[in-house]
């Protein structure tokens, strides 16, 4: 596959950006989108429009204006972990939106671990957490329960990458 350009890129995260992100918020990131940080960290790619297939079969293209960088720049992941923190499935870390407030993250959940999905804010309901009063603690929603709105686009970061195609009048 042809290379997809990214323009508006931040200095290249090192890898101790990395194990600090890590460590700072106790995941994992997927090998493919720590390599891909090192290489543009955020930025724009030339290629931004990914299709969804829906089970339906319909085609719903899903733009990405702007990737998060790490460590550097205005729109980071560590500034939109946080901002997001009590909205998200555990499970999920944005990397990146779309112009309209659309947001893209990645799994880092065991069962579905690096996948790419597409959360519509304007349809999105977060998962509920479980909250004992005896106890008075609370459990996380369960693996997978993303909530509403939550679109699944790609295995993989790599696949979501190699997915994205140039846009086209509809």
């Amino acid at each position: 596959m042809e290379p997809n350009p990214f323009t508006n890129t931040q200095e290249p995260a090192t890898p101790a950006d990395l194990v600090a992100v890590e460590q700072k918020y106790q995941f994992t990131l997927p090998t493919d989108y720590k390599a891909h940080l090192l290489q543009h960290n955020g930025g724009r790619p030339a290629r931004r429009t990914f299709i969804e297939r829906q089970p339906s079969g319909r085609e719903v293209k899903r733009k990405i204006s702007d990737f998060y960088s790490v460590g550097h720049g205005k729109n980071t992941l560590e500034r939109s972990v946080e901002l997001l923190y009590d909205q998200l499935h555990p499970d999920l870390v944005p990397f990146g939106d779309e112009t309209g407030g659309d947001v893209f993250v990645l799994s880092i959940g065991p069962q579905d671990y690096g996948a790419v999905y597409y959360i519509a804010h304007e349809f999105y309901t977060p998962p509920e957490y479980d909250y004992d009063e005896e106890t008075d603690e609370s459990t996380p929603p369960a693996p997978l329960d993303y909530g509403s709105g939550v679109h699944f686009l790609a295995p993989s970061f790599t696949a979501f990458l190699d997915g994205l195609v140039s846009s086209t009048p509809a």
